[in-house]
């Protein structure tokens, strides 16, 4: 079973309407479907009502109706075929979704040769995991995530305005227009997204202070997420390759050509949004965000060198 793990502004969303349009195709029942809940009842109880995160003004997630169900619903779709986890459930919960994840699944529609796995939305799927499982991550080329991460939360105060206040007060927005966050203090606080989230079993950790995830440190802890990613099979793409579907199709076992043929979907989609950029960095910007997301370039150009050697972003090779 693949574990998606959801990291924002990398092309995350795009992914999970594919997935969601993916499982639908093959017959997987929504994660309200009483033929998954009949296969979790007794296994994924839990009697703190604490559990789950509820719907506010900030939030995507909100209670769901059975006690004790580890799914959570999104703003997006009440109960969607590809199943979202919440991070806190027990192992013998984990093995249980799990398990009802293969049980269940349909996989119709294959050729002999092929046999389509299942994928849902969980960051709980890590190196020390019990359950059979293996993660996708897409990663994006990190100077242009960070650029349109500082842009989204933080300039515009997207997301429910989460860093303009209501849970973190960054130096975002109106009221900070005279201290307002540069792109590289950004960088220093809420940058190297890819190592802290896959380092630490698939949750952000974070702000960290502006040395912990930069040099000296880079290498140490972006070659541990390398070793792990590599050591585990796991699938990892970029949202900049162009063949990025057809590795997502070698990972699943789905047919070569499924997402075109069978559901619409080109792999340029969302690369052609990217090219819409709102304000091009000068060079000495560039050179210091290099500097401060050493990690997730050293990262990125370890499982995507041949990007890194056609892109202007790439890091120079100094670690």
């Amino acid at each position: 079973v693949y574990f998606m793990v959801q990291i924002g502004k990398t092309g995350s969303s795009t992914l999970r309407d594919t997935f969601e349009a993916r499982n639908k195709w093959y017959g997987n029942p929504d994660m309200g479907n009483p033929a998954v809940n009949r296969n979790l009842v007794g296994r994924c109880i839990n009697p703190d009502s604490n559990f789950y995160p509820r719907r506010g003004t900030n939030t995507d997630t909100t209670k769901v109706t059975k006690p004790g169900y580890p799914f959570i619903e999104s703003k997006w779709e009440k109960f969607p075929h590809f199943w979202l986890v919440g991070n806190n459930v027990t192992s013998g919960c984990m093995d249980a979704i799990t398990e009802t994840a293969w049980k269940l699944w349909p996989g119709k529609g294959s050729a002999v040769s092929y046999r389509p796995k299942p994928i849902m939305r969980s960051a709980l799927c890590t190196p020390q995991s019990t359950v059979n499982c293996r993660r996708l991550v897409q990663l994006r080329e990190p100077v242009s995530h960070i650029k349109s991460h500082f842009e989204y939360f933080c300039k515009e105060c997207k997301d429910g305005g989460k860093f303009c206040g209501p849970e973190v007060d960054a130096k975002c927005g109106r009221k900070h227009r005279k201290n307002h966050e540069t792109i590289q203090s950004w960088a220093r606080k809420f940058g190297n997204l890819f190592t802290r989230t896959l380092l630490y079993r698939g949750t952000y950790q974070g702000p960290f202070s502006p040395n912990r995830l930069t040099r000296p440190d880079a290498l140490k802890h972006a070659n541990e997420v390398i070793r792990s990613l590599r050591d585990g099979g796991d699938c990892v793409v970029a949202l900049e390759d162009p063949n990025r579907l057809s590795k997502i199709e070698a990972c699943l076992g789905d047919q070569p050509g499924f997402y075109t043929k069978e559901l619409g979907i080109k792999g340029e989609t969302t690369i052609n949004k990217l090219k819409g950029t709102k304000k091009i960095l000068n060079s000495n910007v560039k050179d210091e965000l290099r500097e401060i997301l050493a990690a997730d370039i050293y990262l990125y150009e370890s499982f995507f060198p041949f990007l890194a050697a056609n892109g202007t972003n790439s890091l120079e090779k100094k670690v």
